[in-house]
């Protein structure tokens, strides 16, 4: 079912979003990128996250916990904590492996302060830099803890919703329009249990460049539960499993050869 375009564009703030329904537990999405029908699929990664309530520095806080991982290893983790009553990000440290070298970004954005540890270009650490002065500039969305958090948008509004989003790397914040273009209703596997959705998609603040994302977003649970991306002629899908792939009972010890 498609919903009539809504006009009206509504800036969200932090007292618009559903914080009441973010809940502890642990995700894990297959994230993997593939072209037209029948060409394959490739940059097969495991996106787990674990999401806490916690007291930090005594005061009641969300943390985050990603980790991100491909047949070569874990290629990322990052630690993010939000504030319990608007989510404004207090902390956050990432760690991104990658064939060129390992680096690590620590930031506490209320002092508009980071640092940055490893191997990385000069061109972009100094871009990195740059950015860090302006995460103080008043409340945004952690574009890191997407997932974990864009369910908590005021969907029910239909339309457009602009959202206020920094993620380490970026300049500056930027405004990024998440529109409201239908309802979807998937089944699971199982044949029975059903996730109806709405259906939204942003051009993640680079309007006209042909890329765009889109979240299929249960009403009911809120959650997402799958992701399509179309980005350089590519897709990249996101989809969430059924139960966290996590390792229960770790391999058995083995004697030296």
């Amino acid at each position: 079912m498609l919903l009539a375009l809504g006009l009206a564009l509504a800036t969200v703030t932090a007292a618009d979003l559903h914080i009441d329904r973010l809940q502890p537990g642990t995700a894990t999405y297959l994230v993997y990128n593939h072209g037209p029908a029948g060409s394959g699929i490739s940059r097969t990664t495991l996106a787990t996250s674990k999401v806490t309530r916690e007291r930090i520095d005594g005061a009641d806080a969300w943390v985050i916990e990603q980790t991100w991982e491909n047949e070569a290893g874990v290629t990322h983790t990052a630690r993010t904590v939000h504030a319990a009553g608007d989510l404004a990000t207090l902390a956050q440290t990432s760690t991104w492996n990658r064939p060129t070298g390992s680096f690590t970004t620590t930031v506490v954005p209320a002092d508009g302060q980071g640092t940055i540890e490893g191997e990385l270009p000069a061109e972009r650490r100094m871009a990195m830099d740059s950015g860090f002065a302006t995460m103080k500039d008043g409340w945004w969305f952690n574009w890191h803890s997407d997932l974990a958090l864009l369910p908590l948008l005021p969907y029910e509004r239909g339309g457009t919703l602009r959202v206020h989003l920094f993620d380490v790397g970026m300049p500056a914040p930027m405004d990024v329009d998440y529109t409201v273009i239908g309802e979807r209703t998937l089944v699971g596997g199982d044949g029975g249990t059903r996730y109806d959705c709405w259906l939204v998609e942003t051009e993640s603040g680079m309007e006209g460049s042909g890329n765009y994302q889109r979240f299929w977003i249960d009403k009911q649970r809120r959650v997402v539960v799958k992701e399509e991306d179309v980005y350089n002629g590519q897709y990249r899908s996101k989809v969430l499993l059924s139960v966290p792939a996590m390792v229960e009972f770790p391999l058995p010890a083995t004697a030296s050869p």
